[in-house]
């Protein structure tokens, strides 16, 4: 039995579902880390595959959660879901970026250091004092421009997935006329 639709029921379902959607991106991300640790054509072309695959889980993911939230309510409509699937989005990434920052900061603290010196090895010919005083400025606000980015990254996808999804979801009938407008015309 559906329940009947409510805005706060929609927060609700969607907090719990973007942080299982956060969960899944995350551990597939780590997985994708994996394959960035084979060198040359074979670790590049791992990396693709580990960041197609990525996006084809994280999309049926997401409509599955969709899907489950549009079939638990009645008289959700287009708009609805399409707002449901912004706050999942929303959720989601603010969990993903904040697993990002965690990552940079505190459980790989590293990486930044080692990011930083093979940028600076690649383009060492390239960069005078002045863009390495600008380096050395950004370096310390590297980690927060990073999350700031996931998030956008992740929202902005989140949004893309949602506008299509609640459309094949919920579509839009234009002959599923109800009996008043019927009566009225």
């Amino acid at each position: 039995m559906k329940k009947e639709y409510t805005s706060g029921d929609s927060w609700n379902s969607a907090a719990i579902a973007g942080l299982v959607l956060a969960l899944v991106t995350i551990a597939v991300e780590f997985v994708s880390s994996l394959c960035g640790k084979v060198n040359g054509f074979a670790g590049g072309f791992l990396g693709f595959l580990a960041w197609a695959a990525k996006m084809v889980i994280c999309a049926t993911m997401f409509r599955y959660l969709m899907k489950k939230f549009h079939s638990s309510f009645s008289g959700v409509e287009y708009p609805s879901m399409q707002r449901y699937g912004l706050k999942l989005a929303l959720f989601s990434s603010l969990v993903v970026a904040a697993y990002s920052l965690l990552n940079l900061l505190v459980i790989n603290p590293g990486a930044l250091d080692e990011i930083t010196e093979v940028f600076r090895t690649n383009y060492a010919s390239m960069m005078d004092s002045n863009a390495e005083a600008a380096l050395d400025k950004m370096l310390p606000k590297m980690p927060a421009y990073m999350g700031i980015g996931t998030f956008i990254y992740c929202f902005l996808w989140g949004w893309l997935y949602s506008t299509i999804f609640a459309k094949s979801i919920t579509p839009n009938d234009p002959f599923s006329e109800t009996e008043d407008t019927i009566d009225n015309q």
